[in-house]
């Protein structure tokens, strides 16, 4: 389930930066990074371990909005 693969934070402690340096999660609300499921058809139980993958990729200049201008030259 979402909830058991994010957990419940209970405080989020964060730097002038925004970035987060400490949070603690409320009683028995940790992120779980392996969970037991149970079948809807056969009824038998397996294991689920979550594997996250992020994928960045720069934003094109004409939709980057804190410059003024944008360069009419291609690279």
């Amino acid at each position: 389930m979402p909830g058991d693969l994010v957990g419940k934070t209970d405080q989020v402690i964060r730097d002038a930066l925004g970035k987060i340096i400490y949070q603690d999660y409320e009683d028995g609300e940790e992120p779980l990074a392996v969970e037991t499921y149970c079948c809807d058809n056969c009824g038998k139980e397996f294991l689920v371990e979550p594997v996250i993958q992020y994928k960045v990729k720069k934003q094109v200049e004409e939709l980057d909005f804190s410059d003024q201008s944008v360069s009419l030259l291609d690279d």
